[in-house]
């Protein structure tokens, strides 16, 4: 990959990271508000824990898409950014473009999206009925 382009996505790249970084600050705090504000029955108190619970999870969302895109930024540095860490094929511009966090080309993705499924008890494909 040019030496440009790995400029253009090092900078969206650490742009996402900043925009992560600022929401799940934001996202904690206000976890950590809403505990404090006890409700004064039962029906405040379970809308408290399922916001709370909400805040944390979205949190935790994107603390995981923050680790992909610190994974990529990494990828950059070391000069393995655009390659599919699974079968070290080039992952195209075009998928970059859309997730320039992207580790893996789209075969690679599907492969594991379709092993993942079947290991929550999605669909079998063994049969060859694909």
């Amino acid at each position: 990959m040019r030496k440009r382009d790995l400029d253009r996505f090092r900078k969206v790249l650490e742009e996402r990271r900043a925009a992560l970084e600022e929401r799940t600050e934001r996202a904690a705090g206000e976890g950590r508000e809403t505990v404090t504000q006890g409700g004064e029955d039962y029906v405040d108190d379970a809308v408290t824990q399922y916001a709370r619970e909400f805040l944390l999870s979205l949190s935790d969302l994107e603390r995981k898409q923050l680790q992909l895109v610190e994974d990529a930024l990494e990828r950059i540095d070391d000069g393995t950014y655009g390659e599919c860490i699974t079968c070290g094929e080039n992952v195209s511009e075009v998928r970059l473009k859309a997730v320039p966090w992207a580790a893996t080309c789209v075969k690679c993705q599907e492969i594991a999206e379709r092993g993942n499924s079947m290991m929550l008890g999605g669909p079998s494909h063994a049969d060859g009925d694909e």
